[in-house]
């Protein structure tokens, strides 16, 4: 019967493999694989998206690239994450194969690292989409990487890995907003050819930022040491407080329109490695206590620092094409 049900899906996903046990190659020049494909090109810069965590699995700890549930899900979230760039760039996201959030009830950040590596299959999913992407699709434009949580975890390989192995890829990329997954001083120096952003302006980084209340408690899968972090309102290190009139704008929750200016106010504490929120009430945590514990704002970081988000991303762009030009 397994067999049966494998071949069937293989079937119905519009895909080929050489065995039950072996990757299933999913075609990326198929719609249906993709998230989001835009039908015509406006702007001169791309967005490559991974989503978060949207699988909700009965029977298994995984959701296949084709699982209907969790397109539903993922295009829900497309809206109140990747969307925020979506009057400046090109969006193309991929489906991949995903692990269910039941599989990180566990406070500890090395064991998520080693699970993330072991779905061979959604990594393939990623980089065969890439590899799509950049051959057929991207046509030499700049582009921007933008993921969060699960999606950040693989985002990282794909600097890690993916970049590396295709260094004329990752000569146009404008930056990377990897939120809400930790990007350490350690994975830096282990990848010399990434750099973490320094200010508002810099090209070719990685940005990442999380947050949490001034009451945080209990466990948290994220948490560990050499944390990078970024201030999502003014795009420094720096530990100096910014108030929320400084936020641009939030994105509201039952994303119907901006609430400017925005909701959160931020202050980057480098020993965590994560931004302090101090103007939120608890509704507006993750309420996923086994794996996040309290006080944790990791669902809404995007929503949050919407119109930063997007502001930040223009911004960089603009000096990215001004830099080409005139090396051109």
């Amino acid at each position: 019967m397994r067999i049966i049900a494998a071949l069937l899906l293989i079937f119905i996903a519009g895909c080929t493999s050489n065995g039950e046990n072996e990757i299933i190659k999913y075609d990326f020049s198929s719609k249906e694989n993709w998230l989001s494909l835009p039908e015509t090109i406006k702007y001169d810069v791309d967005v490559f998206y991974l989503y978060p965590t949207v699988c909700n699995s009965v029977d298994s700890n995984k959701c296949a690239l084709n699982d209907d549930k969790m397109q539903i899900s993922a295009r829900n979230v497309l809206k109140l994450q990747s969307d925020a760039f979506k009057n400046m760039a090109n969006i193309f996201a991929p489906f991949y194969t995903q692990y269910d959030l039941d599989i990180f009830e566990y406070s500890n950040y090395e064991k998520m690292q080693l699970d993330m590596k072991k779905n061979t299959q959604g990594i393939y999913d990623i980089y065969s989409s890439l590899d799509y992407y950049f051959e057929k699709l991207n046509n030499g434009r700049p582009f921007i990487l933008v993921s969060h949580s699960q999606g950040s975890a693989y985002m990282l390989l794909v600097l890690s890995k993916y970049m590396k192995k295709h260094p004329k890829y990752y000569n146009n990329m404008v930056a990377a907003y990897v939120l809400g997954y930790p990007v350490t001083a350690n994975y830096l120096s282990e990848n010399p050819h990434l750099k973490f952003a320094s200010n508002a302006e810099d090209t070719g980084v990685i940005i990442s930022f999380d947050a949490q209340s001034l009451d945080k408690e209990g466990i948290d899968v994220m948490k560990t040491s050499g944390r990078m972090v970024i201030n999502p309102i003014t795009y420094t290190q720096d530990e100096t407080y910014v108030p929320a009139s400084k936020n641009a704008g939030s994105l509201n929750r039952m994303a119907t329109g901006i609430i400017t200016p925005g909701i959160a106010d931020a202050k980057v504490d480098k020993d965590l490695g994560i931004v302090i929120i101090s103007t939120l009430d608890k509704s507006y945590e993750i309420p996923l206590p086994s794996i996040f514990g309290t006080g944790s704002y990791h669902g809404n970081i995007f929503q949050l620092y919407y119109v930063d988000l997007y502001n930040n991303a223009k911004l960089r762009t603009e000096n990215f094409l001004k830099m080409k030009k005139i090396n051109y």
